[in-house]
């Protein structure tokens, strides 16, 4: 439970919804472990955005749907993690893809185990990475931020999603090993 509690202490607890016309929103899932993982997937080279991006989960609001309630379902239509099994505990800062003038609204939520159902017509591959070890690859390149999670480079708009989470973190604990000793 010490996970849930430390990271919805830095979470947005509401979230900040941009209305535009296009609406993207995206899950964090991070499987509760003794050592946290993150979970990522790989686009399949044949999509016609972001082919081939390491990304999380998630894709375009449908209508009716509130950002969590697209999050979740794509979730589960693109790796099999049923909505039931993510406990949804805040948000982090709306990210814009300037390219694609898409708003991408992040929803971080824990999850009890790793097991993937991979949309094949979506995903190439699901990246299961310790989260410390993804936080701490950090880097600065001239284009931004970028993380490596399972031996792929994270960057763009997923960096910088992660680069919020880090921030956080950084300021809240005052370090990434200073939150996961005290999640120890």
């Amino acid at each position: 439970m010490r996970l849930h509690e430390m990271l919805a202490n830095i979470l947005d607890s509401t979230l900040e919804y941009v209305r535009t016309e296009r609406i993207a929103a995206i899950l964090i899932p991070i499987v509760n472990s003794e050592h946290p993982e993150i979970v990522m997937i790989k686009r399949k080279k044949t999509l016609s955005r972001s082919a081939g991006h390491i990304a999380f989960p998630g894709g375009m609001k449908d209508e009716d749907e509130s950002p969590v309630d697209t999050a979740l379902r794509e979730t589960e239509e693109e790796i099999g993690v049923d909505a039931e099994e993510v406990e949804v505990l805040g948000f982090l800062t709306p990210q814009e893809v300037i390219e694609h003038r898409i708003k991408i609204h992040p929803v971080v939520g824990v999850i009890d185990k790793a097991e993937f159902v991979i949309n094949d017509a979506e995903v190439d591959r699901v990246l299961v990475d310790r989260l410390d070890l993804v936080l701490k690859s950090r880097r600065i390149a001239d284009w931004g931020p970028n993380f490596e999670c399972d031996g792929e480079l994270v960057w763009g708009a997923s960096s910088r999603i992660l680069d919020d989470l880090y921030m956080r973190i950084i300021r809240n604990f005052g370090g990434i090993d200073a939150f996961f000793e005290r999640l120890g």
